[in-house]
């Protein structure tokens, strides 16, 4: 069994974020399922994939999205068979767990697993690189009775004895486990040794009961401990008469053909999408992350510990804010310069623009540096010098005569034309030195698909004039079980035609200084399948830059944090929330205002309410660019919020 390095990524599918741990799980899980696959054509035993499994490969050819579980069903007899050869059939690191082998195994579903927390590093590579324990349930069918007077009393005894068996639970002296002894041993005449375990025995007559109509001829299966909670869990026998394979994964697994009939009498119209049920113990893997960590010393799950740090920036100066600053200091020696010719303070004059042209010069010798010759900067910088040293020479021919103050009148009115020549000049500069040096925009996407929620605003800023856009591809890795870095991938020649993309070994953020960092990988080392090349993880970035952006790669349905329905998707935002790159940015647009408030309400959940109102200025919802031109939320909305920003 493979499965592409793809497959493994998050990915948003039926506007539900998958994180690439749970893509994980469901590589181990169809490991699992591929021996179980194995061992049940080697031995000519029927199996179907069931629940969640059987209706993602129905509808989709995969998972469910919310979905973190394999289930499989098997016939009793079947089922037999299976406990007879399993155990010597299955590679040394899985175990098979039922109550048919293993009395104080107290459930009514068997299960294949691995058992391993963390792992051999040849077993993390066969497991998808999965480090938690994984199992497939194994789903028992029964035939039901096709008399209702017979299912009833089969129910009630049942009911009795898992009354029994919860009233245990608080200790047997208590009068509710003294009242439900009682009532099993004498109104189901239930009898029980006092010298075995009582929840052993419990437990298999229970699975007796289970067994009981086998064999009869009934025309209805069912999961019969499912069935005494929900009586209409039943499913048609003779839709089992015959299997047909179906791709999971695209992967080949064996479905009862009637699957039709089977999903509709469990799920109704299986059809329609539902993601009720929320969060509880999604997802399963959660309740091992401690001990995966104290085992192995934070070495396999490394998660984002928040500090107040990291919501503060230096405060950077690139070239062009410097030579917008020098523009402006050449304006108020100007001012200082007519103060001077005002107060007839002429030798004062001479000496100001002695000064303004010897920094002028060093201003364009800096331009011609970091820009090369020709450029028009210094082409207006050179008339600036000109129009100084004209000046210049004007005030010194007076000073020749010996005395300033001699017709100062008529030379302060006769410098108004040089004075005015020299502020076009500056007026000129100030123009030449914003389109020498445009505002300047890095866009670093580490994928030519997730580029789709970059290429919008990067269209819409290739026309303006003032801005400067590059595009600059990062490498990316895939990630081992146990954190260490796997392959390297560089996907800058499958980008769009049209577009000059920067190679990023040519490009030096220590230098450049951008004006803006556009990121859409926020996740920094704390994605457990891929990260960036660690040079471009967002504490890095924000070094380099006032204004570091994060546009999200995706866009899910809206989230309510409140509604049972979104639970899972709401647990899955700590995968794209409670990562570095949102608290490292200066900016986070995400698709609505309403999922805005979601954001808040998981960092509020992550981090505190007060780093939650923080947060609050630095994230709009004014939406995505994935979003097209959807009114109020789409490519305009995020396009005018970003040059609002800039």
């Amino acid at each position: 069994m493979k499965l592409e390095r793809e497959f493994f990524y998050d990915e948003v599918r039926d506007g539900f974020y998958i994180p690439g741990i749970i893509k994980r799980l469901w590589g181990a899980e169809l490991t699992i399922l591929s021996e179980v696959d194995q061992i049940c054509k080697k031995h000519d035993i029927s199996y179907y994939i069931a629940g969640g499994a059987l209706i993602g490969a129905v509808r989709d050819g995969q998972f469910i999205p919310w979905d973190d579980d394999i289930d499989i069903m098997m016939f009793r007899r079947d089922f037999e068979v299976f406990t007879k050869v399993v155990q010597d059939e299955l590679p040394e690191e899985l175990s098979f767990l039922s109550l048919s082998i293993k009395e104080d195994f107290y459930s009514f579903f068997s299960t294949v697993w691995k058992g391993e927390l963390g792992g051999r590093e040849k077993i993390l590579k066969k497991y998808s690189e999965y480090p938690y324990p994984v199992t497939v349930d194994i789903i028992i069918l029964d035939e039901l009775s096709g008399n209702q007077k017979l299912e009833e009393d089969r129910r009630q005894r049942l009911e009795a004895l898992l009354s029994l068996l919860i009233a245990m639970n608080q200790g047997e002296e208590s009068q509710r486990f003294q009242l439900a002894l009682k009532r099993a041993t004498a109104e189901f005449r239930f009898s029980f040794s006092k010298t075995l375990p009582l929840k052993d025995q419990l437990y298999k007559k229970m699975n007796e009961i289970f067994q009981e109509e086998n064999g009869k001829g009934g025309e209805e299966i069912s999961c019969i401990p499912w069935h005494v909670f929900q009586e209409e869990y039943r499913l048609p026998k003779d839709a089992f008469s015959k299997t047909k394979y179906i791709s999971l994964c695209n992967i080949q697994f064996p479905a009862p053909e009637g699957y039709n009939a089977v999903l509709r009498a469990e799920y109704g119209d299986y059809h329609r999408k539902v993601k009720a049920g929320g969060a509880h113990n999604y997802p399963y893997f959660k309740k091992y992350e401690k001990e995966l960590n104290d085992k192995a010393k934070m070495k396999w799950k490394k998660e984002y510990s928040f500090s107040e740090e990291d919501l503060r920036r230096p405060q950077i100066q690139n070239f062009r804010d410097l030579a917008m600053l020098t523009v402006e200091a050449f304006y108020s020696a100007q001012k200082e310069f007519m103060d001077a010719i005002e107060n007839r303070e002429f030798p004062r004059c001479l000496s100001k623009l002695a000064t303004m042209q010897e920094e002028a010069i060093t201003f364009g010798n800096a331009i011609e540096q970091k820009k090369g010759e020709g450029t028009k900067s210094v082409s207006v910088i050179e008339e600036y010098c000109e129009a100084l040293f004209e000046l210049y020479q004007t005030i010194s021919e007076q000073g020749k005569t010996g005395d300033f103050s001699k017709g100062s009148a008529l030379l302060v009115k006769s410098l108004k034309k040089e004075r005015e020549n020299i502020l076009t000049c500056l007026e000129n500069l100030q123009a030449a030195v914003q389109k020498d040096f445009k505002k300047q925009v890095v866009f670093l996407p580490h994928s030519a698909k997730h580029f789709a929620s970059l290429r919008p605003l990067v269209d819409a800023l290739l026309e303006e004039e003032e801005i400067e856009c590059k595009i600059i591809p990062i490498p990316y890795y895939d990630k081992c079980g146990d954190g260490r870095l796997k392959e390297i991938h560089y996907e800058g020649e499958d980008f769009p035609k049209g577009y000059e993309i920067v190679d990023y070994n040519c490009y030096d953020f220590s230098v450049e200084l951008p004006d803006c960092i556009v990121i859409n990988s926020p996740y920094d080392d704390f994605n457990p399948v891929w990260t960036v090349d660690p040079n471009f993880y967002s504490s890095e970035l924000k070094k380099y830059t006032n204004k570091l952006v994060y546009i999200p790669w995706f866009v899910t349905d809206e989230i309510n944090p409140k509604d049972e329905e979104d639970g899972k998707a709401f647990t899955n935002m700590e995968y794209y929330v409670t990562v570095p790159g949102l608290f490292h940015s200066d900016l986070t647009i995400v698709q609505s205002e309403g999922m805005k408030k979601a954001y808040l309400a998981k960092i509020k959940e992550f981090a505190g309410k007060d780093i939650s109102k923080k947060m609050e200025k630095k994230i709009s919802g004014a939406g995505s660019c994935l979003l097209g031109d959807k009114e109020g939320q789409g490519i305009k909305e995020v396009v005018k919020e970003f040059k609002n920003f800039l």
